[in-house]
This record gives structure tokens, sequence and C-alpha cells, in this order.
């Protein structure tokens, strides 16, 4: 290929590429800080997400085991 065709000079010589920023905004307040969960609060939360994720990866498992016309045998109360 021709060095041509990796040239962008033009792109950068161009008078209609001007960017447009919006005007900064000075916050003077800082935002407040978060507040500090406790153990248990973050264990609670991360067991509520792993109970959700098993759920959504049971009906992954069995929307794979139908669309491939396997049988899907009940264990252990399942």
């Amino acid at each position: 290929m021709s060095d041509h065709a990796y040239d962008i000079s033009y792109l950068l010589d161009s008078e209609t590429t001007t960017v447009e920023a919006p005007q900064l905004r000075v916050v003077k307040t800082p935002p407040p800080a978060p507040t500090a969960a406790s153990l248990a609060e973050v264990q609670e939360a991360m067991a509520r997400e792993l109970m959700l994720a098993d759920a959504m990866h049971e009906a992954m498992i069995q929307q794979y085991l139908r669309m491939n016309g396997q049988a899907f045998r009940d264990v252990a109360g399942r």
C-alpha cells in the first residue's frame, strides 16, 4: 500500500475540526463521604448477590440443557 493511504494530515489541517467542550462547573462543597458499612452488612450484601447469581446460573444451565435436547435429572430436590 502507498504511504498516502495512511496520511491523515488533511484531517489535522481542516478548519472544521473544532471540538466544543462544556463549561467547567466548580463545586463549592465536596460530596458527602460514603458511610462505612459494618462487616456484617457487607457479608449480608455479598450473600444476597451470591444467591441471585446462583438462581441465574441454574437458569442458564437449564436453558443450555433444553437447547441441547438433554434431559434434566432432578438432583437432590432441584
